[in-house]
């Protein structure tokens, strides 16, 4: 109990201390300050908001500065009656799960399902057998899997309650609630003595205990811990704490440096770091210390370009995630094929993709590295793989013809082109006539069409492959224009018909457009 005193008068707030994690309203945070205000009557309390479009300052009033926020207007001041301050993990259970007058009520409503997905963004997110959970309400005994996603839940009411009351929990999920101490977290893993999977994410917590070595939970098998502001230190101290995790997710935090010891998580297979500020790869290959690691997901963590400074690192990767980063080279691709066991790679959404049609960077992808076999979700076919590896070939053989009697050259070239003396041993040196006569084509082939808007008109030269999305912007960029315009065109042949270009993921060449064709620019 906090007791502040102002003159003679003495007020008393049972449940709020300084730290406190607080909700309001949907909106989660931290208090910071519990007092009077200048020009104010009654207590307030001074919250730092996760989200700063709920506050609306830095802590400070007319001039005086009562907090310190995390952001210039994440701070703002709120009547302690207008919060929840938490409840403990008992109340939560029985009220959630507990017998009501009303069944349906105790039932996962469709605005809370809603909820869930639009947080995980899993909008095919069900909740098998809910129904018959529900129906069993009383019973907590038979409890397996206990949901106390959002239920405000701060503390542990006793030693052993949680233990007598559902003792068969062997899935917990307590993410987005009040917790605040990690030793609250262990102290429930302690009475749930057969609990192998659980998720806490979404919870600010205070520093490590000094003593969390007392605690070690062997059997727990995954752990889910995103959104916490976490650093890789109190990461590899939960590592200690759940010394055998097979799975460990810890996407959206502050992890920036992946220092990993060895002998620590012998039994890791999957890796989720996912939105941590990492940035360079030298950090990521510092996880090859985890010895049976076989998924690692690394999207959207500022990754530049990928190079290996050891052979054989990773030996049992199988499956790795590395969409949403600012790879930008086709040598970090080539890399990849050191991964002796990978398999399967998810590449999206990379700058590298924009140099090339989209379904030519998936044939150099393939022909890149030689083990794989899904790709971005697409199981590859051995005629898809045959083909991408010859048109490999014929893509850059004048180039290799150019450099034999070049010593330095050729090694250069093959550092950029991994695989591409294997696939010359796999399927034989294209004939010299043969590439001559395919960049003759190419060059013979462009199109000249004429692009019209209003009474201007612009000449260009366009390759067949080009794809209807870049002539928008082609055309927009041609006549100045301020926003999208819509391409149609029109035959010399048939001038009476117009076709509106509106697939702009087919290519120009779809539509037959020959020499002397008009693109009509309009908005």
């Amino acid at each position: 109990m906090m007791v502040l005193k102002h003159e003679d008068e003495m007020i008393s707030i049972k449940t709020a201390n300084i730290g406190d994690r607080i909700e309001s309203g949907g909106s989660f945070g931290t208090v910071k300050y519990i007092g009077l205000i200048e020009g104010y009557t009654n207590i307030w309390l001074g919250v730092d908001w996760d989200y700063s479009d709920r506050g609306k300052h830095n802590g400070s009033v007319n001039g005086v500065s009562y907090f310190c926020t995390r952001t210039p207007t994440s701070g703002s001041f709120i009547r302690p009656e207008k919060v929840h301050l938490g409840r403990s993990v008992m109340k939560a259970i029985t009220s959630r799960y507990g017998q009501m007058d009303d069944e349906a009520a105790a039932k996962l409503t469709e605005a809370e399902l809603y909820s869930i997905q639009k947080t995980m963004n899993a909008p095919f997110l069900e909740f098998v057998g809910f129904d018959e959970v529900a129906s069993k309400q009383s019973n907590f005994q038979k409890l397996e899997v206990i949901n106390l996603r959002l239920q405000n839940v701060s503390n542990i009411d006793g030693q052993v309650g949680l233990r007598e009351l559902c003792p068969h929990v062997v899935e917990l999920d307590v993410s987005k609630n009040l917790f605040t101490e990690w030793t609250t977290i262990f102290n429930i893993c302690l009475q749930l003595e057969l609990l192998k999977w659980l998720n806490v994410s979404e919870n600010i917590m205070g520093e490590m205990p000094t003593d969390y070595g007392y605690y070690r939970f062997p059997k727990l098998k995954s752990l889910i811990c995103g959104t916490m502001r976490l650093d890789w230190d109190t990461v590899l101290e939960l590592g200690r704490v759940y010394p055998f995790v097979d799975e460990l997710r810890a996407p959206l935090n502050g992890i920036t440096t992946l220092d990993t010891p060895e002998g620590l998580f012998p039994n890791l297979a999957v890796l989720d770091l996912e939105g941590n500020p990492i940035g360079g790869w030298e950090e990521v290959c510092k996880l090859a210390a985890i010895p049976r690691l076989e998924h690692l997901n690394v999207e959207n963590t500022g990754i530049t370009r990928i190079y290996f400074q050891k052979s054989n690192m990773f030996p049992n990767l199988k499956k790795l995630v590395i969409s949403c980063n600012r790879i930008g080279d086709w040598e970090s691709i080539g890399e990849l094929d050191k991964l002796q066991c990978l398999e399967d790679l998810r590449f999206l959404k990379n700058p590298i993709l924009e140099s090339e049609t989209y379904a030519t960077c998936i044939q150099l992808i393939i022909a890149r590295i030689g083990n794989l076999q899904v790709l971005n979700g697409a199981v590859l076919r051995s005629d898809e793989r045959k083909g991408a590896e010859y048109d490999y070939i014929k893509k850059y053989g004048l180039e290799w013809l150019s450099v034999q009697s070049d010593a330095e050259r050729k090694l250069q070239f093959i550092r950029q082109h991994n695989r591409y003396e294997t696939l010359i041993e796999k399927y034989g040196t294209p004939d010299e006539s043969e590439l001559a006569a395919k960049q003759t084509v190419i060059k013979v082939s462009l199109i000249e069409v004429l692009f019209v808007h209003n009474e201007k008109s612009r000449t260009k030269k366009l390759p067949p492959t080009i794809l209807v999305q870049k002539l928008i912007m082609l055309a927009q960029k041609l006549f100045a224009l301020s926003s999208r315009p819509t391409l149609k065109y029109v035959s010399g042949l048939a001038s009476e018909i117009e076709i509106e270009l509106n697939d702009e993921g087919k290519e120009l060449g779809f539509y037959s457009v020959q020499d002397g064709d008009k693109i009509i620019v309009t908005l």
